[in-house]
């Protein structure tokens, strides 16, 4: 008989067959997601869920919400608004933070 921790509807049940022929059953537990991070920064966001499957779950509702961190965010719109009002150019902006500027910018008009 299977041991209690693996008769739950959690484990995954696995059935391989072995060289001799026998069917030997693996129980594996389902694998929680990794939390997710942020592109720019690397620490991790804070509101989004790691669980595969729920997409229907809210975001932050702010810009880039669930995709960049605050600080990160924070930092992207300043260099927009600095874009913006011609005081940087496209050119002078750091290459990892470009398409974030752009679509801000292109957001904007």
């Amino acid at each position: 008989m299977t041991l209690p921790k693996n008769r739950s509807n959690s484990v995954r049940k696995v059935k391989r067959r072995a060289p001799s022929g026998e069917v030997h059953t693996l129980y594996r537990r389902r694998q929680k997601g990794k939390r997710h991070t942020c592109p720019i920064s690397g620490k991790p966001l804070q509101a989004v869920s790691s669980l595969e499957g729920n997409l229907s779950r809210r975001r932050p509702n702010r810009k880039f919400g669930g995709q960049l961190s605050s600080g990160a965010a924070s930092r992207i719109i300043v260099l927009a608004t600095r874009v913006k009002e011609g005081v940087m150019k496209l050119q002078d902006i750091d290459i990892k933070l470009l398409p974030y500027v752009k679509r801000y910018l292109a957001r904007k008009k």
